[in-house]
């Protein structure tokens, strides 16, 4: 029976000009093995956002969760979160922003290889407007949740770190065939890729990171989204292989 490769995939981010590295406030991974990915964009007005991103990244590739658990899935994140302690005396504003809690969007993709007919099932669950993007040729196939420029908004839905609430997430399945790109992305690169003007030369990036195995090319696309508005900017791009070796 052929074995089918493992995806091809590079994962790309750079803080807000002007922000280090350690203030990005977006989390974006993959497993080893190519078939689990996600991007969270943590929320500046919520209390050290950046590590609640992380965390929930974290446990999206430890242990996805199903349209029928989620809820139970963030219960289990929520428990195993601690807030980090502020390093000295802090404004009563921010006092109240701890209370409140950290927020992040999620969006979290995972792969299945299939042997009848040969080739690959995908899953993607959403909150929020980080968003999975599914190519094949120079063809969108799907954008997921958000699918026009006009979606997003300053006032996306969030995942939050504390209270009984728990945000309905948005899911998407579907079939991929060999050659095919899947990419995830965090609002500000999403917004670009939805934009007919500038997609072709964000699916080019993408493809020409896959290709060298580097980030650079997209990180100068990702410059040229920063002029236009500066924010933290998130890709994950996987290319499924074209055809299975023969075991």
């Amino acid at each position: 029976m052929p074995a089918i490769r493992p995806p091809e995939w590079v994962c790309v981010t750079a803080p807000k000009r002007g922000n280090r590295e350690d203030e990005n406030e977006d989390a974006a991974r993959g497993t080893a093995d190519g078939l689990r990915f996600v991007v969270s964009d943590g929320a500046s007005e919520g209390w050290e956002s950046r590590p609640w991103a992380a965390r929930l990244a974290e446990a999206f590739l430890a242990r996805p969760p199903g349209p029928t658990d989620f809820a139970e899935w963030l219960r289990g994140v929520r428990a195993s979160w601690a807030a980090p302690e502020p390093a000295g005396p802090v404004p009563w504003y921010a006092s109240v922003k701890r209370e409140q809690g950290s927020f992040a969007t999620l969006a979290g993709l995972e792969l299945r290889r299939s042997q009848n007919p040969v080739g690959w099932a995908w899953r993607a669950v959403a909150v929020g407007d980080s968003c999975l993007f599914h190519v094949r040729g120079d063809e969108v196939r799907a954008a997921f949740p958000v699918d026009t420029p006009a979606g997003f908004g300053s006032r996306p839905r969030l995942v939050p770190s504390t209270g009984p609430a728990c945000p309905e997430p948005e899911w998407l399945a579907g079939r991929a065939e060999p050659g095919d790109l899947l990419l995830l992305a965090t609002d500000a690169v999403a917004a670009r890729l939805l934009a007919p003007a500038a997609r072709d030369v964000g699916l080019a990036a993408a493809r020409a990171a896959l290709a060298a195995r580097a980030p650079d090319v997209v990180l100068s696309w990702f410059r040229a989204i920063q002029d236009a508005h500066n924010d933290d900017v998130s890709l994950i791009a996987v290319r499924l292989p074209e055809a299975p070796e023969v075991a």
